[in-house]
């Protein structure tokens, strides 16, 4: 007799993980599913800053990101104590910096607009921005000190949020490329993946397997790729886009901090790395870096901190984040009973990701619906498509 979970899961990223970490508290049968290792594609590949100040254009995820922000030591603490490891959670404030001849301008037009979203925020001097950081270089005109910021270590968290599901019993499977799910009568009852597996007798063959894997509900949750998965297109209509990125090695000089400019970003880890980013690449599914991409972004680093430009290279890499059409998020239940979206999160999946697990889980096991997710629903885009309500395809 074929196994029936609660819950499938599509994605094992900080997203996946934490909504199976929450949904098996629930008392829910999990399955997550992952095409590759979970954890490796845009988790692996983020910068680790949890901001809830908005950027421009996102100002419709603000009430989520602060109510995010707000979860995060619960969350942290929580995977923490059911993995037994260290997540490295560091809520230290972040400083914004202005490089333009109006910075002075520019740094009090942001401090109003923090302080319109009640997030904590302070005008530096500028000799009190570099007795913070004493490595800003001379092409800083203004300053700004953001006290609601936290950072983490992406390859960190997520794995600490994948072990804590493990040990609370989440089933998780890597290698399981999910290529459709499988709806009857406008009901969701589970998904079709594919399973890469070795022939025995000589281990550098893979065979592949198709399965029809049973579920009350399903959640997609596989970033960009969420599109590429037939029944879902017209849900979560997503799209890659590059982020590049570099890590530093340790040099005197280098920030204690996170610091941000127009132009790029860095965030400090515990061993003295330094990780600056990041490009926006719409379209681009290539995941290495470019020279073109590694001048930009360390063009912006060495700006605002003049000493890093001696620094060693210790790696770089190349992400997809996972945008939508508007460029918000999409979460919550489709018109599929059973079939939900937790996807589109774009640059702000570490942030998102308490918020995210904890409302969708109550949505899914509770059918409680949250306020904090009704402006991202998956509906909006398959209602402006004149999808008849329903119709997805059975596979």
């Amino acid at each position: 007799m074929m196994q029936r979970y609660d819950t499938i899961i599509v994605g094992g990223g900080i997203i996946g993980a934490s909504l199976a970490f929450e949904l098996v508290h629930a008392k829910q049968s999990v399955l997550l599913l992952d095409r590759q290792e979970p954890g490796r594609e845009a988790s692996w590949a983020a910068a680790g800053t949890i901001s809830p100040a908005p950027d421009p254009g996102s100002l419709a995820i603000v009430p989520l990101g602060l109510e995010s922000f707000r979860l995060y030591p619960e969350f942290i603490a929580a995977i923490e104590q059911a993995s037994r490891m260290c997540a490295g959670f560091h809520a230290n404030g972040a400083m914004e910096l202005f490089l333009e001849p109006q910075g002075e301008g520019e740094r009090d037009s942001r401090l109003r607009e923090l302080s319109s979203h009640d997030i904590r925020a302070e005008a530096l001097s500028l000799e009190e921005a570099r007795r913070r950081e004493p490595g800003l270089g001379p092409a800083v005109r203004a300053a700004l000190w953001i006290a609601d910021e936290a950072d983490v270590d992406p390859r960190v968290v997520t794995g600490v949020a994948l072990a804590a599901a493990a040990n609370a019993g989440v089933e998780i499977r890597g290698d399981s490329e999910v290529q459709a799910v499988v709806v009857e009568n406008a009901r969701c009852e589970g998904v079709l993946a594919v399973h890469a597996k070795g022939i025995p007798t000589d281990s550098h063959r893979k065979v592949q397997i198709s399965e029809k894997i049973a579920a009350r509900n399903v959640v997609i949750a596989a970033g960009w790729r969420c599109a590429e998965i037939a029944g879902v297109e017209s849900f979560a209509p997503t799209l890659p886009v590059r982020g590049q990125m570099v890590a530093l090695g340790p040099v005197p000089g280098a920030p204690h901090t996170i610091l941000r400019c127009e132009h790029g970003y860095m965030a400090p880890r515990e061993d003295g790395r330094v990780v600056v980013g990041s490009t926006l690449e719409p379209g681009i599914t290539q995941k290495h870096p470019t020279p073109a991409g590694l001048r930009k972004i360390l063009r912006a680093a060495t700006e605002m901190v003049p000493a890093l430009g001696e620094a060693a290279v210790l790696e770089a890499w190349a992400g997809l984040r996972p945008d939508s059409l508007d460029h918000l998020p999409i979460i919550g239940p489709t018109d599929v009973q059973g079939l939900f979206i937790a996807t589109g999160h774009y640059r702000n999946g570490m942030l998102l990701a308490p918020a995210t697990a904890k409302y969708l889980s109550e949505w899914i096991v509770q059918g409680k619906i949250s306020n904090y997710l009704a402006p991202f629903s998956p509906l909006r885009f398959a209602n402006a498509r004149g999808v008849t309500r329903g119709a997805t395809r059975s596979h």
